[in-house]
């Protein structure tokens, strides 16, 4: 004789009867992507906006690339010197300043030096250990 199975048998599943929910219906309108005129006040708003944000200047304008000027976190401590651009001849090394806060070294072929480098006071550059 078989061993009596320590588990139930397993329930049916109830099943409910409901009323399917009713599909939601979007039509387009003739007034789709009309936006109505902007008021005097809107306007005023606006610009009292921009002279806020944007230094009076009533047109604004695209942000530049940041990083190119970044020269690593300065401690608050030590001042902060700026970059200075020194001309190099043509056949010099270029180095190039990612995001990550590493330069790296750019050959004449246009490919890069896997090896990071940082820059210190001096404006040398040493590879990062």
């Amino acid at each position: 004789m078989a061993p009596i199975w320590p588990f139930g048998k397993k329930k049916q599943m109830e099943v409910l009867d409901e009323e399917a929910p009713s599909p939601i219906v979007y039509r387009k309108t003739d007034d789709t992507g009309e936006q109505a005129a902007q008021t005097e006040q809107q306007q005023a708003d606006y610009k009292a906006a921009l002279s806020f944000f944007g230094n009076g200047e009533a047109n604004v304008k695209r942000a530049e690339e940041q990083s190119q000027r970044y020269d690593g976190i300065v401690a608050s401590n030590q001042k902060a010197t700026p970059l200075q651009q020194e001309q190099e001849p043509a056949s010099a090394i270029e180095w190039v300043h990612h995001t990550d806060g590493y330069h790296y070294q750019r050959q004449p072929n246009g490919s890069f030096d896997p090896v990071a480098h940082v820059r210190d006071e001096l404006g040398a550059y040493h590879p990062y250990s």
